[in-house]
């Protein structure tokens, strides 16, 4: 079951990288640092979902978005790092990490999830955000209960 969430995490720490550079970071910088495709893409995501957050960019969102940046992105990093090196000091930053993101993305879905436009469909939207809480809460409550995630370092005997 263990082997089983750390490729999760993995997959959740790899995959958001490009996410992250690619398409969140479009609500705080410039337009024109992105390829037209790029631009495209999230022009199609506004036609067809109508997401009220990144389309209207409000400024807690936004900032929201910056701390992404600036604090998860180099974190995904290190936790890619961690989790293929079976690193036990992993534990402590990920429970960290996964309350700051759960905090951040309470008011995001709520938000997603009580908005009114026509056409918006809250559903489809927040579904492709609750990965991005369940997974950081997980994270969270796993490393909280599991003290050496990949088990005691090798060569090291317990003391009786």
């Amino acid at each position: 079951m263990n082997s089983l969430l750390y490729g999760l995490y993995l997959a959740f720490f790899t995959s958001h990288i490009p996410i992250t550079l690619l398409v969140d970071s479009q609500a705080v910088f410039p337009a024109s640092w992105y390829p037209q495709p790029l631009r495209d893409l999230q022009d199609w995501y506004f036609e067809t979902h109508k997401d009220p957050l990144m389309m209207g960019l409000p400024t807690w969102f936004r900032s929201l978005v910056l701390s992404e940046m600036v604090v998860q992105l180099p974190f995904f990093f290190v936790a890619t790092y961690a989790f293929l090196g079976r690193k036990n000091w992993i534990r402590i930053p990920a429970i960290l990490y996964g309350a700051f993101v759960t905090a951040t993305m309470i008011p995001i879905l709520a938000e997603l999830t009580l908005h009114k436009a026509p056409g918006y469909q809250p559903a489809i939207v927040s579904a492709f955000y609750a990965p991005y809480l369940l997974v950081p809460l997980l994270l969270a409550l796993h490393m909280a209960v599991t003290p050496q995630p990949f088990g005691s370092p090798a060569g090291k005997a317990k003391r009786q």
